[in-house]
């Protein structure tokens, strides 16, 4: 997720015809949105859509800042919980131009809905390290950059500048957010469009060994073959979510068709026809019993619309 949600109204009757004409015919109204998020939960959106072109996306969300209409955009729904009420507002999926990726040297710029694998990949392919500990992130560069993804390595250590649009200003702006622990310092208006990382150089096929050595240590102990979105708690300082959970006994517990995963403590996975309200009670149930048995008030990573 672009990990961006501005609050405001549902959009009229007048503001979605508004938003058509700026938009096009891949603006859509009630609009499931479980397809499109990896846990495979939740309601509708009153307005969606995929958006390819910058200059769209500007003026989409100068409708919206305007309006007062409440707008969020969505990457891959890797790291997203819809509720099953839905979205009463406009949900925006990058598309065309903001999928791109392209090396110059050491530099290599990726669009704001470029996966992160495809990006980890593309870097091995050129012979460039920096990136690989990445791959095991199941979601956007966008998304990414504003939470500052990571796992032996974050997003922001290798960020040289992002372009962003910030809902009703004209044109993209350049910046370098400063970041910390699943945090960055993007204003909650701008939506990342793309980032320009700095890597170093590396052997092609070292970098890509290293690459398929790590998808291979995901593919192992993550719980892939079922719905999730991902790590559901960050870890806490000096220790691990996964860790907690475990000892504290919370694998295997369900409520509804929603799951702790056997596999991995810190994944919550739908076994079929879970709803987002399965899963939002389990995370409360898990986040009561390892504050129970380890006094600590476990942090959400997933984001919940």
């Amino acid at each position: 997720m672009n990990s961006v949600f501005t609050p405001g109204n549902p959009p009229t009757a007048e503001q979605i015809a508004a938003l058509a004409i700026v938009i096009g015919p891949n603006l859509k109204t009630d609009e499931p949105m479980a397809p499109k998020t990896s846990m495979r939960v939740g309601g509708r959106a009153a307005a969606y859509a995929e958006i390819r072109d910058p200059r769209y996306l500007v003026a989409a969300l100068s409708i919206c800042a305007s309006e007062n209409v409440a707008w969020t955009v969505i990457g891959l729904g890797s790291n997203l919980l819809v509720r099953d009420e839905g979205f009463n507002g406009l949900i925006v999926r990058l598309a065309g131009d903001f999928t791109k990726v392209t090396v110059d040297g050491y530099r290599v710029r990726a669009g704001g809905a470029v996966p992160i694998v495809s990006l980890c990949r593309e870097a091995a392919k050129h012979g460039l390290t920096g990136v690989e500990g990445l791959v095991g992130i199941p979601g956007t560069v966008g998304g990414a950059v504003r939470m500052n993804a990571g796992t032996d390595v974050e997003v922001g250590d290798v960020i040289d500048r992002v372009e962003v649009v910030v809902a009703g200003e004209k044109l993209q702006t350049f910046t370098r957010p400063e970041f910390a622990y699943r945090r960055s310092s993007l204003d909650r208006s701008a939506v990342v469009c793309a980032a320009e990382m700095v890597l170093t150089p590396g052997e092609p096929r070292e970098v890509q060994a290293e690459l398929r050595k790590r998808i291979d240590r995901r593919n192992a102990t993550q719980p892939l073959e079922l719905p999730n979105s991902g790590s559901i708690f960050r870890n806490p300082p000096g220790d691990h979510a996964a860790r907690l959970i475990e000892t504290a006994g919370c694998k295997g517990w369900r409520v509804g068709a929603a799951e702790v995963s056997t596999k991995h403590a810190n994944f919550i996975v739908n076994t079929g026809g879970a709803s987002c309200a399965d899963v939002l009670s389990l995370i409360e149930r898990v986040r009561a019993e390892v504050r129970e048995k380890h006094g600590v008030a476990l942090e959400t990573e997933v984001h919940v619309l």
